[in-house]
């Protein structure tokens, strides 16, 4: 007798969603695909908030933090350092170009000295920055006559709230640059005025950054080095550009980017996402020796329909390939139900944010989830992978049995 070349899937189909199964099969199918489903639908929310952690993260850093930094201690470098970067760089990709400096050293208020870095920049361009939740500047006293022998400067919030400061407070500053005497070293101490505040999010650049006007900044600090501070268009181009400008200067500067400062954080959360997607699919493969259990139980259900399928001349082969898709069919449903489940949960948390995370911690103030469409592809890959390995062992059981033992006892 020759069959349809159909008739394996659509007799699958009768066997897995029939409701004439035995009560306790059709139970402990249910609790495989359950079980597969919330495996799924973990690994599926846990790759969504690492891939979003990572994205937070890199929009930080790359909002507050230059591309590219050409260090150097000689200041008549500067204008031959700033022709040769704009002359690697299209200008294109270049979105900005500025000489800056810090200086590390202890702020001084109330008697409670705190140590932070002072750094020459830009206010106006800070103030463009994305990744500044506020930047405020009172331009009245920006503008206005500063006392003899401050710097104006701009605090983050937490180092504002912490030492209770106020716009238009006056601070002491002890720079580590100082100056050797026959009496030790003696530290440069010099006046602030605050003059606004600014938020990232970030705690230790809220803690630990203050902000100075270059100009003021240079004319009364002198630092010993100085930095250009490159930004792109294209952040992930930084290191083509970089090894372009280490060829043209050589040792008279230092050139770094932000992928090199930053490298152990990013090696760190990827290491992280890979292990977490080797556990949570160790749970998908625990969660699939139900799966087995149930098929086993459907195989020893169906024997005397096996028996009949062998009798009316489906071969061993036909057997093994019907119940491979039966098994196949329940670890589908499960990725399925698991994938909606998961994709609902990762697009409800993007959309409304209710996980809040310690500011002292991490970098953002809310869990960040992010779905990308390869990290699907992977999971499902995985997930199925998986599931044909499982569907194996009870579909080869399915093919051994013998029709005329099964038809003879019954």
């Amino acid at each position: 007798m020759r069959f349809s070349n159909n008739w394996r899937v659509w007799l699958a189909f009768k066997y897995v969603f029939s409701r004439k199964r035995e009560r306790f099969t059709g139970i402990i199918a249910i609790i495989a695909i359950l079980g597969v489903a919330l495996s799924v639908g973990a690994l599926t929310v846990v790759n969504a908030v690492i891939t979003g952690f990572k994205e937070a993260v890199a929009e930080k850093i790359l909002s507050l933090n230059p591309h590219i930094t050409i260090t150097f201690w000689n200041p008549d470098l500067a204008l031959k350092i700033k022709t040769l970067v704009e002359k690697e760089i299209p200008k294109n990709e270049l979105i900005s170009l500025q000489e800056t400096s810090s200086v590390q050293g202890l702020i001084i208020a109330r008697s409670h000295p705190i140590g932070v870095v002072l750094k020459a920049s830009n206010f106006s361009g800070l103030q463009r920055e994305r990744g500044f939740k506020v930047f405020y500047v009172e331009k009245k006293l920006l503008n206005s006559q500063i006392p003899q022998g401050s710097l104006p400067i701009v605090v983050g919030k937490k180092l504002k709230d912490r030492l209770g400061l106020e716009v238009g407070d006056v601070l002491n500053f002890m720079s580590a640059e100082g100056m050797f005497t026959p009496f030790g070293f003696v530290p440069k101490i010099i006046n602030l005025k605050i003059v606004g505040w600014f938020e990232t999010g970030v705690y230790d650049f809220d803690l630990s950054l203050v902000f100075a006007p270059s100009e003021v900044f240079f004319a009364y600090l002198n630092p010993v080095n100085r930095s250009l501070e490159v930004k792109l268009k294209d952040p992930f181009k930084s290191q083509i550009y970089k090894e372009r400008l280490v060829a043209s200067l050589g040792f008279e500067a230092q050139i770094l980017d932000w992928q090199e400062w930053n490298r152990n954080l990013f090696a760190a959360l990827k290491m992280e996402k890979l292990g977490l997607f080797v556990v949570l699919s160790l749970m998908i493969a625990v969660s699939l020796f139900t799966i087995i259990a149930a098929m086993v139980m459907l195989v020893s259900e169906k024997k005397m329909d096996i028996a009949i399928l062998r009798a009316l001349g489906a071969s061993s082969k036909d057997v093994m390939t019907l119940f491979f898709y039966s098994g196949f069919l329940f670890a589908f449903i499960g990725v399925v139900l698991g994938l909606v489940l998961g994709s609902s949960l990762c697009i409800l948390l993007s959309k409304y944010p209710v996980v809040k995370l310690p500011s002292d911690v991490y970098p953002v103030e809310y869990m960040p989830v992010s779905l990308k469409f390869f990290d699907i592809v992977g999971i499902v890959f995985v997930s199925m992978f998986i599931s044909l390995v499982a569907c194996l062992y009870p579909a080869k059981k399915a093919s051994e049995i013998m029709p005329a033992e099964v038809l003879r006892h019954g």
